[in-house]
């Protein structure tokens, strides 16, 4: 293992990211037979009480304007790993719900998300080379924008619509909603569908949501299915997610299956697959390596943690 992961970063500036994780992946791999570590979440979903969650800021550095972290019942939790993924069913309706952890609200632009090194997968925002920190170059975002969490999308898995690999994070989530959510916030969502975008030649699922506990906004409230969503909205939505890279000097993303949106049944099927790799993964059946963001490792590859590993510092 040691021979394949040095061999490895030493190809790091030679290939595509994606490759390097599946190559770090492979190292792992042969490891695997060997470890039997499995995570039992904090929370049991059974009885998961959402307004019992806390989320608490703290600013311990100047390089990070937020960081956010999550209580349950007095203990730190992790919104990757310990909030379920399942949220119950839609009124008397009986439509499957899901949990949404809300990482960047409609109309502002700090690029935050879960980190998958650090323990306990707080939310921090993203930067850019050591220090800097990420906003959209393209403008605010036009969706309150987050993640489902006890999903990932395996990298060495190849996704059934797509044909590739995934890209290495829980499903991305657009909810659809016009209020903007709270930075941090866990929503139960309820799928209208989902759009399958190619991002750097992995696979970025978009699921397609609405907050199912907020009915003061009569349109929103009423849509049951992506063809509710008036077609300029979506015209947008496709528009904004293929283009906002190019702010940033990269090149345009791309959608799979001809731009079409899923229904929601289809979307269901795609977040529960996330939902089993994630499972093969705190299991200890799939390896998962992230970024460093840490000056002394920034840039190298890190184990994700998972919560019976070690996470790095930021």
């Amino acid at each position: 293992k040691k021979v394949l992961m040095s061999r490895a970063k030493r190809l790091w500036p030679l290939i595509n990211p994606a490759v390097m994780r599946m190559l770090l992946a492979s190292a792992s791999a042969l490891l695997l037979c060997h470890v039997s570590a499995e995570y039992t979440p904090k929370i049991d979903s059974a009885t998961f009480e959402l307004w019992r969650l806390k989320v608490r800021k703290s600013v311990e550095t100047t390089e990070r304007a937020h960081r956010l972290q999550y209580a349950y019942r007095g203990q730190t939790v992790s919104p990757w790993h310990d909030i379920p993924f399942w949220a119950g069913y839609f009124q008397e309706e009986k439509l499957p719900l899901l949990h949404f952890v809300c990482e960047i609200p409609r109309m502002t632009h700090a690029k935050l998300e879960i980190h998958k090194g650090h323990e306990p997968n707080p939310l921090i925002q993203d930067t850019v080379g050591t220090s800097k920190l990420r906003f959209y170059k393209h403008g605010e975002s036009i969706v309150n924008y987050g993640a489902i969490p006890q999903t990932w999308e395996d990298p060495i898995v190849a996704d059934p619509d797509t044909g590739l690999g995934g890209d290495n994070d829980p499903i991305d989530v657009l909810q659809l909603n016009s209020k903007p959510c709270r930075r941090g916030a866990v929503q139960r969502v309820r799928i209208l569908g989902a759009l399958a975008l190619v991002d750097g030649g992995e696979t970025d699922w978009k699921l397609l949501v609405v907050n199912a506990d907020d009915s003061t906004e009569a349109e929103a409230t009423n849509w049951r299915h992506v063809d509710d969503v008036p077609e300029d909205r979506m015209g947008e939505i496709r528009n904004w997610f293929k283009l906002y890279k190019r702010a940033e000097g990269k090149p345009e993303n791309v959608f799979s299956l001809d731009g079409r949106a899923v229904d929601p049944d289809h979307a269901l099927r795609v977040a529960r697959r996330t939902h089993q790799h994630w499972k093969n993964l705190v299991n200890g059946r799939s390896v998962c390596f992230t970024t460093c963001h840490n000056r002394e490792c920034h840039g190298n590859e890190v184990p994700c943690w998972v919560g019976y590993n070690e996470g790095t510092e930021l």
